[in-house]
C-alpha cells in the first residue's frame, strides 16, 4: 500500500485568502454605516436615503412613514429613496425595521 503524504498548504495562498476576507468585511462595513449628514456626526437639515427593508419584515414605506419622513420614490426590491428632516431619521429608520439605509445623494436626482 503506498504512503500518504500530508498535503502542505501554500503560506502565500492562505495569506490572499485572509486579505480577501479581510477587504469584503471591510468593504461589507462601509455599506452599513449611516450616510453623512446622519445624527452620527454630520450637516443638519433634510438628507436623502435609500431604505433597504428587512425581507421578512415591513416594507419600505411604512418603514419611512413610521420615522416620519417622506417618499421619494420607489426602486426595485422594495427600497425607496425617503427624505426626512428629524436629526435622527436614520436612527428612528433602523428602530422600525430597515435592514440597510444607503445616501441617497445618488438617486436624489433622479426623483425630481
Amino acid at each position: 500500500m503506498p504512503k500518504s503524504f500530508p498535503v502542505k498548504r501554500s503560506p502565500v495562498r492562505l495569506l490572499l485568502w485572509l486579505n480577501l476576507l479581510m477587504m469584503s468585511v471591510a468593504l461589507f462595513g462601509l455599506a452599513l454605516l449611516p450616510p453623512q449628514g446622519s445624527s452620527l456626526g454630520g450637516r443638519l437639515g433634510a438628507r436623502s436615503v435609500i431604505v433597504i427593508p428587512r425581507p421578512f419584515g415591513p416594507d419600505a414605506a411604512t418603514i419611512v412613514a413610521q420615522a416620519q419622513g417622506v417618499l421619494m420614490r420607489s426602486g426595485i426590491a422594495g427600497a425607496m429613496l425617503a427624505r426626512g428632516d428629524a436629526p435622527d431619521f436614520i436612527v428612528r429608520l433602523y428602530a422600525h425595521g430597515a435592514l440597510m439605509v444607503l445616501d441617497g445623494k445618488v438617486l436624489q436626482g433622479c426623483a425630481s
